[in-house]
């Protein structure tokens, strides 16, 4: 691997999302403010709007970076230059991983900075935040995986839904289970074994489909 190539690739692709990318970084800081302000239905605005935020956010960087180069054929003429496949891939997951990281590590380091230091604000949230969080990166992850094994926009929408759908369900059950709500109304920080459970399997779902990812993309020896 060319390391020199990976950073020119990376850096050409960040360029091109620039504008995109302030757009959802503008998005992100305007959400994440919302839902830290004491109006409850002003933060449940903002809630639901860093959940959109971070759902368009992965869709149209994957289709714009990873699955558009193959519509517009540009993956071939980078191919036909002095690049190899293990350095167009390389540098292709990883600047979608960057330009989805950075709205969403906004967003979730103002809503857990506000709900902890705002004096009106119930610092046990901090305990519900990294779940929900770390839900949408795993389901964020696997539609890399998609987009990688299937080259789809199709199909990487299907698994988005998909995605989206046990959003919703694991919002219903793991806010309403007792010691979780029990944690987020607290004025203290405590960690009930239901959110350290949840955040492991997350983390080994995100590690495992980025890994994944990278595999399959770097096993391809043809990309055109």
């Amino acid at each position: 691997m060319n390391s020199n190539v990976v950073r020119i690739l990376f850096l050409k692709d960040l360029y091109l999302s620039r504008h995109f990318l302030f757009g959802y970084l503008a998005g992100a800081m305007a959400s994440a403010i919302l839902t830290c302000l004491p109006y409850k239905p002003v933060s449940d605005i903002g809630f639901l709007l860093m959940i959109t935020v971070t759902i368009a956010t992965g869709i149209h960087m994957i289709g714009l970076l990873m699955l558009g180069d193959g519509i517009e054929h540009t993956r071939a003429f980078v191919l036909s230059m002095p690049v190899s496949v293990l350095d167009y891939s390389v540098s292709k997951i990883a600047v979608v991983l960057c330009t989805f990281l950075i709205p969403w590590s906004l967003m979730l380091g103002v809503a857990m900075m506000g709900s902890y230091l705002l004096p009106y604000a119930k610092p046990g949230v901090v305990v519900v935040l990294p779940a929900i969080f770390c839900f949408m990166l795993s389901c964020f992850t696997i539609q890399l995986v998609s987009a990688v094994v299937t080259d789809s926009i199709g199909w990487t929408i299907v698994v988005m839904v998909a995605g989206n759908v046990g959003l919703n369900l694991f919002l219903m059950n793991f806010n309403s289970d007792p010691a979780i709500v029990a944690a987020a109304k607290s004025d203290t920080v405590t960690w009930p074994a239901l959110a350290i459970q949840v955040l492991a399997i997350e983390w080994l779902v995100i590690i495992g489909s980025v890994v994944l990812a990278f595999y399959l993309q770097t096993r391809k020896r043809d990309l055109v």
